[in-house]
C-alpha cells in the first residue's frame, strides 16, 4: 500500500498536474512548473550538496546550516544526518553528533544502511571514554561489513586499547586486504613505530608518503622513524609538512604534540651542526 502511495505522489499525480499545466498555460508555463517542481521535489540533495561544497572550502557552519536545511525537508535522510553527525564529530560538538548518529540509525530501515553509520558511532564513544565499547561495536560491524574504512577505524581502536600484538595482528590483516589504504598504512606503521619495529616502521611509511596522505598524523608519525634513525631534516620536513594540514578532534596527534616534537628536532639538529663544526 504504501508503494502505491508513493508512486502516485511522486510520479503518477504530478505528470497529471504537468498534462493540465501544458493543456492550459500553454508550453512554456508548463515547462517553468515542471522546473519549479523539479527543484522542490530536489532541494534536500540540493542543499546537501551546497553543503559539501562548503564543507570542502572550509566554510563548515555553513556546511552545518545547509545538512540542516535539507533534514528540515527530509528529516528521515539517515545519509545526510551520518554526514551531518561526522562534521559534527570532527568539530568536537561531541553531545551533538551523538545525538544525529543515534537519529540517523534510528531511521536508516536496513541493518546494512547502518553499518556506515556505526563507524562514526564507535568514533563518538571512542571520544566519549567509552573505547571498550567501541571496539565491541566495530568488531561486531567488521563480521558483516568489511571495507577500508571500517579496517581503519578498528584498527586505530585496537592500537588504542594498547595490545600492541592484537594491533599488529589485525592491521597485517587489513594491509593485505587494502595496502594503499593511508589509514590503514598509518595503523600497521605507527603499530610497528610503537613496538620499536623501527626498519619495518619506515618501510611502510615510505609507502605510505608517496600516496600523498592528507592527515598530519602520517606525516609525524614518519617524523618519528626517522628521528630515530638520525635523519634529522629529513624528520623536520615531515614535521613541518604536518602542521600543514587541519588538526580535527579526529585527529591523533594534536597540534601541541607536532609542535613540540619540531622544537625537539631543531634543537637536535643544531647540536648536530654545531658538533659537526
Amino acid at each position: 500500500m504504501n508503494k502505491v502511495f508513493l508512486l502516485l505522489i511522486r510520479i503518477i499525480i504530478p505528470l497529471a498536474i504537468f498534462f493540465l499545466a501544458f493543456t492550459w498555460i500553454g508550453t512554456t508555463g508548463g515547462i517553468i512548473l515542471a522546473v519549479l517542481y523539479l527543484l522542490a521535489m530536489n532541494l534536500p540533495v540540493i542543499f546537501n550538496l551546497i553543503g559539501t561544497q562548503a564543507y570542502r572550502k572550509g566554510d563548515y557552519d555553513k556546511s552545518i546550516r545547509m545538512m540542516k536545511a535539507a533534514l528540515k525537508l527530509s528529516p528521515r535522510s539517515y545519509s545526510i544526518r551520518g554526514s551531518l553527525a561526522w562534521l559534527l564529530l570532527k568539530l568536537g560538538r561531541i553531545e551533538e553528533a551523538d545525538a544525529e548518529i543515534e537519529k540517523a540509525i534510528s531511521d536508516a530501515e536496513k541493518e546494512e544502511y547502518r553499518y556506515p553509520l556505526y563507524l562514526t558511532k564507535a568514533l563518538i564513544l571512542w571520544k566519549k571514554g567509552g573505547l571498550d565499547e567501541a571496539i565491541s561495536l566495530m568488531e561486531k560491524v567488521i563480521e558483516n561489513y568489511k571495507n577500508t574504512n571500517v579496517y581503519g577505524t578498528l584498527g586505530f581502536l585496537y592500537i588504542e586499547k594498547g595490545d600492541l600484538d592484537k594491533a599488529l595482528s589485525f592491521n597485517l590483516e587489513a594491509y593485505e586486504y587494502n595496502n594503499t589504504g593511508p589509514v590503514i598504512l598509518d595503523n600497521l606503521g605507527y603499530t610497528r613505530l610503537l613496538r620499536g619495529e623501527y626498519e619495518e616502521a619506515r618501510e611502510i611509511y615510505q609507502q605510505l608518503i608517496k600516496l600523498g596522505p592528507n592527515f598530519p598524523d602520517a606525516f609525524y608519525n614518519y617524523a618519528r622513524v626517522l628521528a630515530h634513525f638520525g635523519e634529522l631534516e629529513q624528520a623536520l620536513y615531515m614535521c613541518r609538512t604536518a602542521l600543514t594540514f587541519k588538526f580535527w578532534h579526529t585527529t591523533t596527534v594534536t597540534r601541541e604534540q607536532v609542535e613540540n616534537t619540531l622544537k625537539e628536532l631543531e634543537e637536535a639538529s643544531e647540536k648536530a651542526a654545531g658538533s659537526a663544526n
